[in-house]
């Protein structure tokens, strides 16, 4: 009876096997921190400091119920906009 043999078995390239795994873990290591980077960029409504600002807040608020015109919102808004940077 003939025995092929197809190649080395396990014990035939130990350091292929450990590079081999090392690359698998840093593949699933990136693809991980990939998919929490998206969500973590994505789902912040925004990082622009603007729009966390509460006097930027409270000008829209007053410009969108109309209590200033759209020339008193832009002169207004471009004075905070001066003042913070």
């Amino acid at each position: 009876m003939h025995h092929w043999n197809y190649g080395p078995q396990w014990g035939g390239f130990p350091p292929l096997i450990i590079i081999g795994g090392i690359l698998l873990v840093i593949v699933w290591g990136l693809l991980i921190w990939l998919a929490i980077y998206a969500i973590r960029k994505f789902s912040q409504k925004s990082l622009n400091y603007e729009d966390r600002d509460p006097a930027v807040t409270i000008l829209r608020e007053r410009y969108s119920k109309g209590e200033i015109s759209t020339e008193e919102y832009r002169e207004r808004l471009k004075e905070l906009r001066d003042t913070t940077n």
